[in-house]
């Protein structure tokens, strides 16, 4: 096996054994983004020079017989929209142009802190608001497996990264699938942990040295193997701050480690928002192999509408994504809503009003996903995780020529509305549940194809623990050919 087929914890092992050192491994990426990059537009600020003086730093201190952690000496890249000490961090903003970060983000301390060596950040959309990466400040990122195609966003930059081998490792975040949509869109595993447990501050949005977390909005990892997920999550999971004096955090274990004592609920399509037909298939496949294997499929879902669902959804996003928008953008939200007939219920009206919300109106709604939060949990009685799509079709071709409210994806042969995409992320997104993404093999189209494991809130070790259930079956990461 090369450095590229080893995960990031085969790396660091290999390191902490000196059956590798950190200065190769390092230069070995260094030379895959020098050599592709140009090609991909994945990786938008570099560190080469100060990553190799460290990299050798860990190669001493292994010498010596110190090893910082698990990661030590592995070299990784991460979303731009974390701060890194040292690396701009403008999330393809014109105003946040050539603004360097002073402080680390907390999950860039923990990483680093278990040995980890950030060689560079990776593309996100403006301001991580599309779920497509590019910007003005540095260009279209294209997926590694077809680069007229997206590889989503807004971690559309670390999922492209990892395809094309870039890195062992990545970090992301999520509010609408932001982690969940680009590792569907390009053959990898991501895990959008359950809100609150992986501190978020260093993050922007919000803005730089905020001190808020944006609400629905967590951080996770991407990469190649469960193996790499999970131990991404465990170096990062954890509270943080004053929270961190009076509480502790004690996750569940997983409520099932092997398929025969597995739960599974199935929710592969609806007709509120179509999906294709492949990745339907797809997902009925992983159900069926896990039942072929022990799991137990039970016919359970929420006690709600996914029209009801997503209304509520964006009715509580909406409020949260326009915080940043300048008065001219909100006069024409309100003209648009002013011009609506009083029942459109399309999701661009739906996002307006939820824009333009009072606080007092907007309780109504957090209520509501108070609501169904309580569904949830009562549906998570009956089954330990739930099988559902990521988006409703493989990765779009680039579309940047027109406003959200034009663009139209092709679901089966039929125009949808762009707004489709984020229907399904929105499941875990709204009542804060943890959500894996496995990769479900290829689309006849070529480009990879996934879906996400919901859980119970908190229940973030068992949809890891049925990813790797599926991992092991054969759903796994396979190479885009051109970066083999």
């Amino acid at each position: 096996m090369t450095i590229l087929e080893f995960s990031a914890a085969q790396i660091g092992d290999k390191i902490s054994r000196g059956e590798l050192t950190s200065v190769e491994v390092t230069a070995f990426f260094i030379e895959r983004i020098e050599k592709y990059n140009l090609d991909v537009n994945a990786v938008i600020d570099t560190r080469f020079d100060k990553a190799l003086t460290e990299a050798k730093l860990a190669d001493e201190k292994r010498e010596a017989g110190t090893i910082d952690g698990p990661l030590h000496g592995v070299p990784i890249t991460i979303k731009d929209a974390f701060e890194v000490v040292g690396l701009t961090c403008d999330v393809g903003y014109p105003a946040f142009a050539g603004r360097v970060s002073q402080t680390d983000a907390v999950v860039v301390q923990r990483l680093k802190a278990a040995g980890a060596i950030v060689i560079g950040k990776t593309n996100t959309p403006l301001l991580c608001a599309d779920l497509q990466s590019y910007n003005d400040l540095h260009g279209t990122t294209n997926n590694p497996y077809n680069p007229a195609h997206t590889p989503g966003g807004s971690s559309g930059g670390s999922a492209a990264a990892l395809a094309a081998g870039f890195t062992p490792l990545e970090f992301g975040s999520d509010i609408g699938g932001s982690i969940r949509t680009p590792a569907h869109f390009c053959g990898l595993f991501g895990h959008k942990p359950t809100y609150g447990i992986i501190p978020a501050r260093g993050h922007v949005p919000p803005v730089h040295g905020a001190l808020t977390e944006s609400a629905l909005s967590v951080v996770g990892p991407l990469a190649r193997s469960v193996d790499d997920v999970e131990l991404a999550f465990n170096l990062t999971v954890g509270l943080e701050g004053r929270k961190a004096t009076a509480l502790q955090l004690t996750l569940p274990e997983a409520r099932a480690t092997k398929p025969k004592d597995l739960r599974v609920g199935l929710w592969p399509g609806d007709p509120y928002c179509p999906i294709d037909d492949e990745i339907a298939d797809g997902i009925t496949r992983a159900a069926k192999t896990l039942e072929e294997q022990g799991a137990t499929i039970v016919d359970a879902r929420p006690d709600f509408t996914l029209a009801e669902h997503h209304e509520a959804y964006l009715m509580n996003l909406a409020p949260i994504i326009a915080m940043g928008f300048p008065a001219a953008e909100i006069e024409n939200l309100a003209k648009a809503v002013d011009n609506a007939p009083p029942g459109d219920k399309s999701a661009n009206i739906i996002q307006a009003r939820g824009a333009l919300l009072a606080h007092r109106e907007w309780l109504v709604w957090y209520e509501m996903k108070a609501r169904l939060s309580a569904k949830w949990a009562a549906v998570f009685e009956n089954i330990d995780v739930l099988l559902a799509p990521a988006t409703p079709t493989p990765a779009m071709p680039h579309m940047q020529d027109k406003p959200f409210s034009e663009r139209e994806i092709n679901v089966n042969g039929v125009q949808r509305p762009y707004s489709d995409n984020i229907v399904w992320a929105g499941l875990a997104s709204l009542s804060e549940l943890p959500a894996t993404a496995v990769p479900l093999g290829k689309h006849t189209s070529g480009l990879p194809i996934g879906m996400q494991i919901i859980g119970p809130a908190y229940g973030d070790k068992t949809t890891i623990a049925a990813a790797r259930m599926l991992e092991q079956a054969g759903f796994a990461f396979a190479r885009p050919e051109a970066y083999s």
